[in-house]
Order: structure tokens, then sequence, then C-alpha cells
């Protein structure tokens, strides 16, 4: 679950920052010009975890815990559309919608933990995302979203949908769920590039977001405060193109939500990503830009607790990673 919240969260940023129709992060429109991309993603996941089955003993043998070795994997494809205008020479307005087919396994090595692994579904449209920018100079910018939950929960066939899945194990049958999430969020970033003295291009941006949590098919679901910064080198290579690299550290704190894997409630800890990004950018036609790229990030996933059968029980995840390999298709005129 918590991988579908970060990778909202990143996709969030890195289109809400570099959709200005120029090439790096601050980069703005003119007055009355115009921008739209196509993308697409695929990534892959996984972390190590260990199931505790009685999470309210403290200091004692792991045995008596009931510790067990589990895992977590998944992976998922993405496209999005994004649009934005040049209303004045230093605001841009426009919009950003996705789909997404993402699957997700869960598996405890004990049959204390049967109910809580298994295999399940989220697919089909995004909630639709209002983005802005302002220009604060020739190089800097301020990037505003607002995730609007226009999914319903109503139809699990609708293409936008917030049904939330079910898993699929030996206990029950799963069922698939949508991708829409059903809650208000927004965000801001602080974005800028610049040219040093000796002559190298750099690039940076600090993000934050917050959720309102909401009620979707009767559970509470939300995401959470996140915060972050984005630092990178911009390296050109010969007339029309050039290469990116970045890194982005984002935080979430501790929030509760409902959670596919449990079935229920349960409180995530803090928890935190590093992404390294690689990006090849070539500009062709005179207006049009492809921009493939890689991620590989390391991901600390969060501890989950929850109650279960009146016993308090864990999953404490391991350091994970998720490697994504996706394109951009942009047009500026």
């Amino acid at each position: 679950m918590w991988f579908r919240f970060a990778s909202i969260a990143l996709i969030s940023f890195s289109s809400m920052t570099n959709a200005a129709g120029q090439n790096f992060l601050g980069d703005t429109l003119a007055q009355g010009q115009q921008f739209a991309s196509t993308s697409i993603s695929m990534s892959d996941w996984y972390a190590g975890a260990d199931y505790i089955n009685d999470a309210s003993i403290e200091e004692i043998d792991d045995l008596e815990r009931g510790f067990s070795d589990a895992y977590k994997k998944g992976y998922d494809f993405k496209t999005f559309l994004t649009y934005k205008y040049g209303l004045t020479k230093d605001v841009a307005i426009g919009f950003k919608y996705g789909y997404t087919y993402q699957k997700d396994e869960a598996s405890i090595d004990s049959s204390d933990g049967t109910g809580f692994e298994g295999d399940w579904v989220t697919e089909g449209g995004s909630d639709f995302t209002l983005l802005g920018t302002y220009r604060l100079d020739e190089s800097s910018s301020v990037d505003v979203f607002i995730d609007l939950p226009v999914c319903s929960a109503s139809s699990l066939e609708s293409a936008c949908s917030t049904k939330l899945a079910t898993s699929d194990n030996s206990t029950r049958i799963g069922r698939s769920g949508g991708q829409g999430k059903g809650y208000y969020r927004v965000g801001g970033a602080i974005s800028s590039n610049w040219i040093t003295v000796m002559d190298t291009h750099w690039m940076g941006s600090l993000f934050t977001s917050m959720a309102l949590s909401d009620e979707v098919s009767g559970e509470k679901v939300s995401a959470p405060f996140t915060y972050g910064g984005t630092f990178g080198a911009i390296m050109p290579i010969k007339q029309n193109h050039s290469w990116t690299g970045s890194i982005t550290l984002s935080r979430m704190l501790e929030y509760s939500s409902y959670n596919t894997q449990v079935e229920g409630k349960v409180t995530y800890s803090e928890h935190s990503s590093l992404v390294f990004r690689g990006e090849y950018l070539w500009d062709f036609m005179a207006k049009v830009q492809l921009r493939p790229y890689v991620d590989l990030a390391m991901i600390q996933e969060p501890t989950i607790t929850f109650i279960s059968g009146g016993q308090r029980r864990a999953i404490e995840y391991t350091s994970g990673s998720k490697v994504t390999f996706g394109a951009e298709l942009s047009a500026t005129f």
C-alpha cells in the first residue's frame, strides 16, 4: 500500500516540476506558450520483512514474540498525460491525468500470518490533478498542485474508481481495486537551476505535500505528510543532447490508514526513500523532446502495526529497492 502512496508523491513532484515545457527544474512557460506531454513507465520493487505475531511483548526471546520471515514485492505500469498553458508571463496553469496497472504480492513464512498475505491488483485512472506555476525569476519557480478526488467508489468496472482492493489468499477471494485515491491532496515546491562561475549547471527543488483523510468504501484512507528535496547536475553532450543526474530524498511522517494486505486499519511508522535518477534529453523537430530515464530507489518501508483477534501484531520491513524505467515525449508550442 505504501508503494502506491510513495509513487504518487514522487510522480506528482516530478511531473509538477519538470512538466513546465522547458528542460530543467525552475523553468517556466512564456505567456501564451503551451506544453503537452505523454509519459510511460514500468517499475519493480522488493522489500524483506519480519512478521511479529505478538507485538505487545517487548525485550524477550524472538520465538515468544512469534517472529517469521516475510517479504513484499510487486510491479506496475503507468502512463500520464500533462498539459500546461502560460496564462501570463509569470503564471502557468495546467492539469495531469494518468492510468496505472499495479500488482502487489506479500508473503509470510508462518501459519500465523496466513490471513495477512496474498496478492492483489489495483488498476484504473487516477484522480484529476490541477497544476500551477509562478515564475520567481528566469530560472526559479514556485509550483503547486491539487489532487481532486473525482473518481467514484460505486463501480469496480469504472475506469476511474476508488474501490479498495482485497488480497487473494487461502482465507479469502481477492478483489481488484481502483487507482483513484478518494481524498484531496495539496503540495508545493520551490525549484531552481543555476550556472556557476565555473560554468557548471546545477538544479534543485524543495517540496512538501499533505492530504485530507477521507473514507472510501467505509474505510479511512489517507497519505502521509511528505517533505524532501532534489539536487542534480546538468551535463550538455552536444547540441540538442544532454544528460541530467539527480538525487531525491523524501520523508513521510507517521499516519494511520486502511491497508490492503491486512484488510483493515494500520499505523505506518515514519519512513523515507532515496532515489537516484539518470535522464537523457534529446530535442528534435524544433519543439519536440524525448526524455528516457531510469530511477534507482532505496526505500525504507514503514513498520505497520495493527490489531487482529484482540492481539497487537506488526510487520517490520528492512530497506527495500525499486527500479523504474520510463520515458516522456513532450512538445512546447
